[in-house]
């Protein structure tokens, strides 16, 4: 299992979710929240369902919730320990965690 060592720099998970086709939303970010917004507009992400994701990250303590459109329920957490080895779980992880080398 991989390991993880905190959060990444905020300009580098912006940065990196963009180029990897999220939608970053940090209106309520830039106003004094510690939320910023994921959104997978164009299907670039997707679990095994097939449904893309949107991720409410908080830059403070590095909690994640993940909710697939008009879900009012999160499918995923940071705790969501048992989907590990999804790949779409994993790219999460990547995208806001730095990583331990092994």
């Amino acid at each position: 299992m991989k390991k993880f060592s905190g959060n990444k720099k905020i300009e580098d998970i912006i940065a990196d979710a963009e180029t990897k086709g999220w939608e970053v939303d940090t209106k309520n970010f830039d106003t004094g929240s510690d939320w910023i917004y994921l959104r997978d507009m164009y299907g670039q992400v997707k679990s095994n369902d097939g449904m893309p994701k949107q991720i409410a990250f908080n830059t403070t303590n590095g909690h994640y919730f993940v909710y697939e459109p008009l879900s009012d329920k999160p499918v995923a957490t940071h705790m969501s320990s048992e989907l590990d080895s999804e790949e779409w779980y994993s790219e999460i992880l990547n995208l806001v965690y730095d990583s331990i080398p092994s």
